[in-house]
């Protein structure tokens, strides 16, 4: 029986919170090996509770919370950015100690965001160490997004994209169904979380939209569901376990309103009582009235929708998938379910090129005044995405890639951002902090 281990690796950074983060992807290829015969290791370094870890972490009701961190060096490229760069997750000789001490047929190293990378390296580099001589592959959105850069300087032996995971084979010696449809229908491995405070799901993988900021075309299949009876039959597995708080990773989770319907109806009807956070964002045009009293009836919290501009002739040459009119809509479906203001959030973008700051102020009023609260993603260019093709300087370096070092807006206009952020921090903090979020018996 060949022996494969997963390992998924530090997060290097500036800032990292652990937003219901979890290596989705890694965590179904060991359901699907072990199904397989294979005998599987995963090692998660960005786990909060690990039983070597000394003491636990602590949880929010949601199930989010702080990673353990330590500052370490910068990077030299990012010596002149005014803030701390840490490394998020287990200490460096607890992930040593996490690793099995048997000898391992493979490796297989997950990867996130691009400019995450020196975390990958030392994994890579403490992996290599270790198993002399084993194969180690790196993949998962570093390794599709940056993959020349991953190729030429990650170490791995070989460097997978999304969507070529069926190479795998060749080096377990066996065929395995690695392919979209089969890792989407079978049931997450949460094996290796001994209490987890949260579980993460997918009904969908794909989306039907083609933003020209969001490199979701490169990274995953065309728009697809789960299997109907699996998708309730992976929850109800979690659920049996003890988990209570559950985080969607869906790209267009509303897309399909029958599916989405059915499914929640499922979950009533099996008297599941959970609380379920949707952390990418919904789609305003995709919401019903129908839909949003389901979603409050099966205690979704904070449900986000997804704007990005207020202006519409801008919105369109990025984007097709909302307008001011449809999220005026879809808030007004979510307060006739129950909702109240401030129980509710939306997403603009901050630095959108061709947008300016006039137009995150207008956005920013018109979420207000629809009771939302407001959350401001900022631009960074994405390799693969219409938005990065005029900052191929930028691409050439992942760490340049980060939204917290790209230079969105000229120096002389920092005052105006920061005094913007304030601004928006002040509206949303006029909503009550105190949320009405049930308790179960």
């Amino acid at each position: 029986m060949k022996k494969v281990l997963l390992v998924n690796p530090w997060i290097y950074d500036f800032a990292a919170y652990d937003l219901w983060l979890k290596p989705w992807g890694l965590l179904k290829i060991s359901s699907i090996l072990k199904e397989n015969g294979f005998s599987v290791f995963l090692v998660d370094a960005l786990d909060r509770h690990h039983p070597l870890l000394k003491e636990r972490m602590k949880d929010l009701p949601d199930g989010t919370g702080k990673f353990l961190s330590e500052e370490i060096e910068k990077p030299v490229v990012l010596k002149d950015i005014p803030r701390k760069y840490k490394r998020y997750g287990m200490p460096p000789e607890i992930f040593k100690k996490a690793l099995p001490e048997d000898i391992v047929d493979l490796v297989v190293v997950s990867s996130g965001m691009t400019y995450w990378y020196p975390g990958v390296f030392e994994a890579v580099r403490i992996l290599k160490e270790k198993y002399v001589g084993v194969p180690l592959v790196l993949g998962g959105t570093y390794a599709t997004l940056a993959h020349d850069h991953a190729l030429e300087k990650s170490g791995a032996d070989y460097v997978i994209k999304n969507g070529e995971l069926e190479k795998l084979s060749g080096l377990l010696g066996k065929k395995c169904d690695l392919s979209f449809r089969n890792i989407l229908d079978s049931r997450i491995d949460y094996d290796w979380y001994d209490d987890p405070s949260y579980a993460v799901l997918r009904l969908s993988l794909g989306c039907p939209f083609d933003c020209a900021y969001c490199a979701q075309k490169k990274l995953g299949p065309r728009f697809m569901l789960k299997d109907k009876v699996e998708a309730l039959g992976e929850l109800m597995a979690l659920y049996d376990r003890g988990i209570r708080n559950f985080a969607f990773y869906d790209d267009a989770l509303l897309f399909d309103r029958e599916y989405l319907t059915g499914y929640l109806e499922s979950v009533v009807e099996a008297g599941i009582k959970a609380y379920f956070h949707t952390p990418n964002g919904l789609h305003a045009r995709f919401l019903t009235k129908e839909l949003a009293v389901l979603m409050k009836k099966t205690n979704f919290v904070n449900p986000v929708l997804s704007l990005e501009i207020a202006d519409d002739t801008k919105g369109k040459k990025i984007h097709h998938k909302v307008t001011k009119n449809e999220l005026e809509n879809a808030v007004k479906d979510l307060k006739a379910a129950g909702y109240e203001e401030g129980e509710y959030t939306v997403y603009l973008m901050l630095g959108l090129p061709g947008s300016d700051l006039k137009d995150v102020e207008e956005g920013a009023g018109l979420v207000h005044s629809l009771g939302a609260r407001i959350s401001l993603s900022e631009f960074s260019p994405v390799p693969g995405t219409t938005m990065a093709s005029p900052f191929e300087a930028a691409l050439a370096e992942p760490l340049l890639q980060n939204n917290s070092v790209f230079p969105t807006f000229p120096v002389a206009e920092w005052d105006k951002v920061n005094a913007l952020k304030k601004r928006t921090y002040e509206l949303n903090a006029s909503f009550s902090r105190s949320r009405k979020i049930p308790t179960f018996s």
